[in-house]
């Protein structure tokens, strides 16, 4: 139904103006969030929008990321829900963890709109920002959650004006204003849309924020787990460096990875895109691969010392499998959710039994992860 009736009619007002595809976000973010504050109508929400109408899990898709134990390894990544508004109605309908935000300490509108693209069915750009209610809105709305049971994960970054020398201050403050909220945190330093921040990427930045966000959980009261997020479109030495320093301050998880800046990959949906600012994501088969290449290298270099979570064109269980083949432990959804409707957690957990039942070899998930790993066509 999704996608032969409402993803095309979104398209469709999107393309004409009619309805912001930010605002078609927004109206469904909000309609989760009504729907998961009672009993009844999250009842509703699982038997009309979970995957087959009901919440499905199985044992054998446990899998542990960087210490951070999950009932299946299908996330729903930052970006989706910015201000912790909808965990419980996501989870709901199939995923074992939500991220939240990306935070920064002050509330923050973001880049000037129209700022999302529709470009075709399941692939967007955008170029938000880090629009935000900030770090003290979003603590209000987590408490909601508090007792649930939810392993919820909080994506840390910066507001737009803060300066270079109190990066890895304003990383700590949002840990430490969200810390009894969050299972794990993210630091995002890849985001495309806030000028001068892919550079924090680099040893030295990235080295100072990993410290202080160290030093403000163990001051907190020990630490959770940590990932940091890289962009595609690093080189492999790029990684490398990222990797030492994950390596070297005790962060067990990488992301991989954030929305591509490329512009031959934005130029295939026209030449008016090579140049529009903002960061491409969903379903487009270059992009994929892109992140599929940057999994495989961490996993290569570091696959005994680092967990990755995989991101980028994930539409279904093969997409996600793909993911978990390369070396990701774990997967998140994000612009999928726009492609494919709400039901796509619960249909990739479902489809990643079905993995397993096809082979007699495989007793857990976790036996498919980096098997794939070194095909050529991964290789640098």
């Amino acid at each position: 139904m999704y996608k032969e009736v409402v993803g095309p009619a979104l398209d469709f007002l999107d393309r004409h103006g009619i309805l912001d595809s930010e605002d078609a976000h927004n109206l469904v973010k909000s309609g989760l969030h009504v729907a998961e504050s009672h009993p009844l109508t999250l009842a509703l929400l699982e038997r009309f929008f979970a995957y087959r109408g009901i919440r499905f899990t199985d044992p054998r898709l446990k899998v542990c990321v960087g210490g951070l134990e999950l009932e299946s390894p299908v996330m729903v990544g930052a970006g989706w829900d910015k201000e912790g508004k909808c965990v419980r109605g996501l989870w709901q309908l199939g995923a074992s963890t939500v991220t939240v935000g990306t935070v920064p300490e002050h509330p923050q509108y973001g880049n000037p709109r129209k700022r999302q693209f529709i470009l075709a069915p399941g692939v967007a750009l955008n170029r938000l920002g880090f629009n935000s209610p900030g770090m003290m809105a979003v603590d209000r709305n987590l408490e909601r959650y508090q007792g649930s049971g939810i392993p919820i994960g909080v994506s840390l970054g910066k507001n737009k004006d803060v300066p270079v020398e109190d990066t890895s201050r304003a990383h700590a403050v949002v840990a430490k204003q969200l810390y009894h909220h969050a299972a794990y945190f993210e630091i995002n330093v890849s985001s495309p849309n806030t000028p001068g921040l892919r550079q924090l990427q680099n040893k030295g930045p990235l080295t100072d924020i990993v410290q202080a966000v160290n030093q403000t959980m163990d001051e907190m009261g020990g630490r959770k787990p940590l990932a940091i997020k890289v962009v595609p479109d690093l080189t492999f030495q790029a990684v490398d460096d990222v990797i030492q320093v994950a390596i070297d301050n005790h962060v067990p998880i990488i992301i991989a990875a954030n929305t591509t800046v490329n512009t031959d990959i934005k130029a295939k949906y026209g030449e008016r895109w090579r140049s529009e600012a903002g960061g491409l994501s969903g379903d487009d088969p270059d992009f994929r691969r892109m992140s599929d290449r940057i999994i495989a290298h961490i996993f290569r270099q570091a696959g005994q010392q680092l967990d990755i979570i995989g991101v980028g064109g994930i539409k279904d269980d093969w997409t996600a499998m793909e993911k978990i083949m390369v070396g990701a432990k774990a997967v998140q959804v994000v612009t999928g959710l726009r492609g494919e409707g709400l039901s796509l957690p619960g249909s990739i957990t479902r489809g990643l039994v079905n993995w397993i039942n096809l082979r007699r070899d495989v007793k857990t998930i976790n036996d498919f992860v980096g098997v794939s790993a070194n095909h050529p066509t991964l290789m640098p």
